[in-house]
């Protein structure tokens, strides 16, 4: 699985339309993409769901970190210069360091190689792959859709978002399943955790163990680098919001569609604001991008952010009255 063969045999393919395809799909799977998924679908269809989908990614995230910091395996065009890094030619950090077997990891020269880099930028698991799955699954559960089509659409978008790394160079076969294992117990982790069709004191006993294994986290991360401080930040503020949510009640989200384009446009304004704010604290401190303070910085940050817009929205009776607190009623079976 962390052979070069895969990667060779899909460059073998290369053409520009195919390089810029590639490309595309691969840009489609940076951090920007899915702020403005959570951003649009949130506030300008469904709030609830997307909150779902929104834990499914956090969770990804908290995953691939611990695995890239904990197995520290090189990327294909480490360990050999024939795999084209995004096309181009490059130096890798050993001549040939790729697997010699299917099972097989990238040999100890490469593994020794990319973990003495003053920055290592570790390939075990992939991000992308690891996002989109949690993401399109996410979207699936969550959102409780039934089409085909969009099941076969949101399935085939992860696999393509893997080929796309492999041919790139990023990835190994091995760091694609890996990515794509990751996104699929996020997904489901989350639909589990934020279930819609329960009764109360289910969905209750399940948030429950959201926060308690929130808190777990929040606090391992004071002594270990293995947990991703600014996405378990973000993760501990969807945790503030859903509370608060769950307290005040959702907003009713039926409106029309100038309401909804309003009500992203709040949310949009909460978040330049809320990074600003945050970039200013930490150039007034001193903050680096390990400080510990960060951590609750951030969750307070994403829960001002999402409440904060929120807040703006119903001022302004862009949203429906409460939907309520309970997930269904209390009598339902």
């Amino acid at each position: 699985m962390f052979e070069v063969d895969p990667n060779l045999w899909l460059q073998s393919f290369a053409s520009p339309a195919l390089h810029w395809l590639m490309l595309a799909i691969t840009t489609l799977g940076y951090e920007w993409f899915y702020i403005a998924l959570i951003v649009v679908l949130g506030f300008g269809l469904r709030l609830r769901p997307t909150l779902g989908v929104m834990l499914a990614l956090l969770l990804a995230g908290v995953a691939t970190h611990a695995a890239k910091t904990g197995f520290e395996l090189p990327r294909p065009t480490d360990v050999d210069a024939r795999v084209l890094h995004e096309g181009e030619g490059h130096v890798p950090l050993v001549a040939h360091g790729g697997a010699d077997r299917f099972l097989a990891l990238p040999s100890p020269q490469a593994r020794e190689a990319i973990r003495a880099q003053a920055d290592p930028d570790f390939g075990f698991i992939s991000g992308h792959v690891a996002a989109a799955t949690a993401m399109c699954l996410g979207l699936l559960l969550c959102f409780r859709i039934r089409r085909r089509a969009a099941w076969i659409a949101l399935c085939a978008w992860p696999l393509l978002m893997g080929l796309s790394r492999m041919y790139l160079g990023r990835h190994f076969l091995g760091d694609v399943l890996g990515g794509l294992g990751a996104g699929l117990v996020a997904a489901l982790l989350a639909a589990w955790l934020l279930p819609a069709d329960v009764p109360e004191a289910v969905a209750r006993r399940r948030f429950r163990l959201l926060w308690i294994g929130t808190a777990v986290l929040f606090s391992a991360a004071l002594f270990t680098p293995l947990i991703d401080r600014p996405t378990l930040g973000q993760l501990a503020g969807l945790v503030l919001v859903l509370a608060a949510l769950r307290w005040r009640g959702f907003p009713d989200d039926r409106a029309t569609l100038a309401r909804r384009v309003a009500r992203v446009a709040c949310l949009c304004a909460m978040y330049l604001a809320v990074k600003v704010a945050m970039q200013w604290l930490g150039s007034a401190y001193g903050w680096q991008d390990d400080d510990p303070l960060w951590l609750p910085t951030i969750a307070i940050a994403t829960a001002v952010m999402f409440l904060g817009g929120i807040g703006i929205a119903r001022q302004l009776r862009l949203f429906g009255r409460s939907a309520g607190v309970p997930a269904v009623p209390s009598s339902a079976a």
